[in-house]
């Protein structure tokens, strides 16, 4: 009877407690709780994530074409996909559908998802010591509607909240934004429409040197061209401005008026600027320039010095050379073609901090006035404005100023006491006080200055016109170079940045407060303890051998403690009442005697 009863209340206690269990299921699924316990959080979703997913009115299908038998290594990633879905299921709620789909499985399928863009990859496993490459697929779909968005190969997990939320609101805004691209050259400007009308075979000056920039922003933006050589104000509509390249020439007292009360409205403005051109009339040489865009800049807050940066981390160009009777092009490193990868890129950033290389030519450095940061991981801020530097070369660079000798020929000598990273783009937000504020408004026509008695005449739109004065939260990046974005040295990696940026800048602003999902490198560097010093063994001996020493004298220590307690109670049941054998013949021995 007591085994029954035993029985029954342990059965009884089992069931309490998967009943238990099963309510909290079911409490959390309603109410998602998670405590993340890292340092920045890598394992939550952030706050505009959040929001944004709580404010989808509508069903969002994403797919997940991921591969069922992925290599070991591949394994733990597609489980933190999972998890960060789940995530993202769990604040959408009912208007975010997850699916998995293998398209190995059926060929049907695969051609789909070929259709998609998302591609069938080779990866690397091994098995029985032997390295192999397999096949695989690794890519999500976000569909709604008509509208598809794709991530066509999910490698990490750095950016992945960035990259999916971003889809999530591609596929969800009602309008596409517009991006205006600046005019800079100075010859004349005939709108796209008249080119139709006159069915003109022409491009633009700017349209054409910057092609890889127009072709790709109109993959997902409405693009425009920007002529204000009239005075024509840019309008609220473009959401983010860029102002690429242009010479002493570009820029009026007129345009800089407009470009300035553009950013003052709440516009974002990307500007890539050339202290430095390159002339290539007569082989490649390198003249200093003043283009007014500058004096700008430096009013907001960064200055574009009149310099060039080289790095011994660099890219290569062909030159021809005679081996007998032929002749062959051979790549030579030219320092001049700055290349930034690793530490060069702010991790900390979403728009850089994925970025695997990007090769600026002639690059000038750009000098922060704010305050001083000196690494791409660092950021400076006043009360009113911060300051991220987004792209740094390495370490072994340095900078050249006054005369320009560009041959890639030449014996490099690099001065070997003045090597230092330097800024080539950064970034500025917050207050920003107008250039023009308690200035008159400059006339959209410059007075002709050999004529003496020449006014300056406002036209009526301006008579009736204010100058907005300051912007609470602008947002401006700056890069010191404008030659990467040209149809003639766009790369890859200078198309990525551009898209990252625009995307950054343009689709939501609270997509910059999405942090790079990055984990934290917690290895002991001999440099951050200081050189000559013994805390990195002091660190390791404690980890190595005290650690464990700890456990093991613990375990002593229990051990005895145990032994004592089991000594005691036998002590203590001899000496009363003998019952067993040993104290009877004791008593025997006794009586013997």
């Amino acid at each position: 009877m007591k085994s029954i009863k035993y029985q029954s209340q342990s059965i009884i206690f089992i069931l309490i407690v998967l009943g238990f269990i099963a309510v909290a299921n079911f409490v959390l699924t309603k109410w998602f709780v998670r405590f993340d316990l890292t340092e920045n959080k890598v394992y939550s979703i952030s706050d505009a994530s959040k929001r944004i997913l709580k404010d989808l009115d509508d069903i969002v299908n994403v797919k997940c074409y991921f591969s069922k038998d992925l290599p070991p290594n591949l394994k733990s990633l597609e489980t933190d996909v999972r998890d960060i879905l789940s995530e993202y299921k769990a604040y959408a709620g009912k208007n975010i559908r997850i699916s998995w789909v293998d398209p190995a499985e059926n060929d049907e399928i695969k051609s789909k998802v070929r259709a998609l863009g998302i591609p069938e990859v080779r990866l690397q496993t091994f098995e029985k010591d032997k390295a192999q490459v397999m096949n695989g697929y690794l890519g999500i779909a976000v569909l709604y509607a008509d509208k598809k968005e794709v991530l066509p190969v999910v490698q990490d997990l750095k950016n992945f909240e960035y990259d999916l939320t971003s889809a999530i609101m591609k596929v969800m805004r009602s309008s596409v934004p517009k991006v205006g691209v600046l005019k800079t050259d100075t010859n004349v400007f005939i709108p796209p429409e008249v080119r139709m009308k006159m069915k003109m075979d022409y491009t633009d000056p700017t349209e054409s040197k910057y092609k890889p920039v127009f072709d790709n922003l109109k993959e997902n933006y409405e693009v425009e061209t920007i002529d204000i050589t009239d005075g024509q104000q840019i309008s609220s509509d473009i959401k983010t401005l860029l102002v690429l390249g242009g010479d002493e020439n570009s820029f009026s007292e007129r345009d800089l008026f407009e470009i300035d009360q553009y950013f003052m409205k709440g516009g974002n403005l990307i500007v890539a600027a050339d202290a430095v051109g390159i002339n290539f009339q007569r082989g490649a040489a390198g003249e200093v320039q003043n283009p007014k865009i500058l004096n700008l800049l430096e009013h907001y807050g960064a200055r574009v010095e009149n310099n060039m940066v080289l790095d011994a981390s660099c890219g290569n160009v062909q030159i021809p050379q005679k081996f007998g009777a032929f002749q062959m092009n051979v790549a030579v490193p030219y320092p001049y073609f700055v290349k930034v990868f690793g530490e060069g890129f702010n991790k900390n950033n979403p728009a850089v901090s994925s970025l695997g290389e990007l090769i600026l030519p002639w690059p000038s450095s750009v000098t922060l006035l704010v305050d001083k940061a000196d690494s791409a991981s660092e950021s400076s801020a006043t009360d009113e404005k911060e300051a991220k530097v987004l792209v740094q070369s390495s370490e072994k660079s340095w900078t050249t100023s006054g005369q320009f000798n560009l041959n890639p020929q030449q014996q490099w000598q690099p001065p070997e006491d003045d090597l230092n990273r330097s800024n080539l783009m950064v970034y500025l937000n917050g207050s920003f006080e107008s250039h023009f504020a308690g200035k008159s408004i400059p006339p959209a026509k410059e007075p002709d200055t050999s004529d003496i008695g020449a006014e300056v005449l406002l036209s009526e739109k301006d008579k009736d016109r204010e100058i907005v004065p300051q912007v609470e939260n602008g947002h401006l990046i700056i890069a010191g170079d404008s030659d990467f974005l040209t149809a003639q040295n766009a790369s890859p990696g200078s198309i990525t940045w551009l898209m990252n940026v625009v995307d950054w800048l343009t689709l939501d602003e609270s997509l910059i407060s999405i942090r790079s999902r990055s984990m934290v490198d917690r290895t002991i560097q001999n440099d951050q303890l200081g050189e000559g010093t013994n805390k990195p063994n002091v660190i390791r001996i404690i980890n190595i051998v005290l650690m464990p020493l700890i456990v093991i004298i613990v375990g002593i220590v229990i051990f005895f403690k145990r032994k004592e307690k089991k000594a005691v109670p036998a002590k203590a049941t001899s000496s009363p009442t003998p019952q067993t054998g040993a104290p009877e013949e004791d008593k025997t021995k006794e009586q013997n005697s």
